[in-house]
């Protein structure tokens, strides 16, 4: 089973990586680094569960 954690770090980093800094054409690829991206995971998981929001995996 995949952990959402994981899920949410992968998107949260992919976008960044995707989508570079429309006002820096010449800013590195990857404009967030993996720690970054670790911690925004950790703080929207908190707020996620500090308002009572629960993430489950639906059954197929």
């Amino acid at each position: 089973m995949t952990d959402p954690r994981d899920v949410i770090y992968a998107a949260i980093h992919s976008a960044f990586v995707k989508y570079p800094r429309e006002d820096d054409p010449t800013s590195h690829e990857h404009w967030i680094q993996p720690e970054e991206s670790a911690h925004l995971t950790k703080v929207v998981l908190a707020e996620l569960e500090a308002n009572g929001f629960q993430i489950v995996k639906k059954s197929d």
